[in-house]
């Protein structure tokens, strides 16, 4: 039987046994006797930084709706370019370790205290759980930090009169010509689209939105944000060159486990694992919404699998809010 290295050399005379052990090796013993002094294993990367657009499509008019409120829905549903989008609003995402930091941030019709983070709202996991949603993922450096700030600036911001029809019409042809006359500044009142685009365009000018904040409805600014040029940038910076088989069928799991598995298996979900599952659908809507297929060559985009890749991206950033941060706390 071959003896190991240090049994046929041996220590020098005087010096302890273990003086030719290698470092990583006597390190290795220690953390598996489970000493005091044995080195914490490492933190895991800290996950790549996203901010997304949830997009809630237009279903019927509510039979309890009053005249001027049908009168808004039925304008902002058919006088916005296809598909019909009813509300917007911004998803921040947040490092697992960040047990204090709010989701979602958004203003609705008839908010009283105007624009809010909706986690302390009584109905929310509701309202979220609509399968309704869609979501578009925005992708900058340091961008959660950056929209959080600036979602906290806006925190308040009024939702228009009703007298002036909310300022659905400034969004609409031709009233959208005079958007940019509109005050655009910090707690200037906005509809959901137009506080949305007003805190992108203040705390991420790069995605440089072509058009005035009022200027956008729901459905234009969903159009805006999700061409392809756009998700084809966002997802030269997120695919890595190399990824192992392994790693794509873990992605899957946890994916599959978020979106499709039971509300006490994502709530038993690491964090950094919930975290991780959104991340790699954040990629499958970035890909399907690319017009660049295998081999380099364009092709045209999906629209159905783009579609079926943001509602279920839509389906793990609420499951993951509701679910596995607000029922432990995270």
């Amino acid at each position: 039987m071959l003896a190991s290295p240090t049994d046929e050399i041996g220590a020098p005379d005087g010096a302890p046994e273990d003086a030719l052990v290698p470092d990583w090796l006597s390190a290795y013993r220690l953390q598996m006797a489970g000493g005091a002094d044995a080195p914490a294993p490492p933190e895991p990367a800290p996950l790549p930084q996203m901010v997304v657009l949830m997009v809630m499509k237009a279903d019927a008019t509510s039979n309890d709706a009053t005249f001027t409120e049908a009168l808004v829905d039925r304008t902002v549903q058919f006088g916005q370019p296809y598909p019909a989008v009813t509300h917007v609003e911004l998803w921040i995402g947040d490092q697992p370790g960040d047990k204090l930091e709010d989701n979602h941030f958004s203003t609705y019709l008839g908010a009283k205290k105007g624009a809010l983070w909706t986690s302390g709202l009584t109905d929310s996991k509701k309202f979220y759980s609509s399968a309704a949603w869609s979501a578009v993922p925005i992708y900058a450096a340091d961008v959660e930090r950056r929209v959080r700030a600036e979602c906290n600036l806006h925190s308040g911001t009024p939702y228009p009169p009703a007298a002036l029809l909310w300022q659905y019409p400034w969004s609409i042809w031709p009233l959208r010509a005079f958007a940019g006359f509109l005050d655009d500044g910090i707690n200037a009142p906005a509809h959901c689209a137009a506080l949305s685009a007003r805190i992108l365009r203040n705390a991420v000018p790069e995605i440089q939105l072509p058009q005035p904040s009022h200027w956008y409805g729901p459905s234009s600014l969903y159009l805006e944000l999700s061409k392809p040029e756009r998700m084809e940038r966002a997802l030269a910076t997120q695919r890595p060159v190399v990824r192992s088989q392994v790693e794509d069928e873990r992605d899957e799991t946890l994916a599959d486990t978020l979106t499709l598995h039971s509300d006490d298996d994502v709530v038993a979900m690491p964090a950094v694992d919930a975290r991780q599952a959104i991340q790699a659908l954040a990629v499958d809507v970035l890909r399907a919404g690319s017009r660049k297929g295998r081999g380099g060559v364009s092709t045209e985009v999906d629209q159905d699998a783009f579609r079926a890749a943001q509602e279920r991206l839509a389906r793990a950033v609420t499951r993951y809010t509701w679910l596995n941060r607000k029922v432990n706390g995270r």
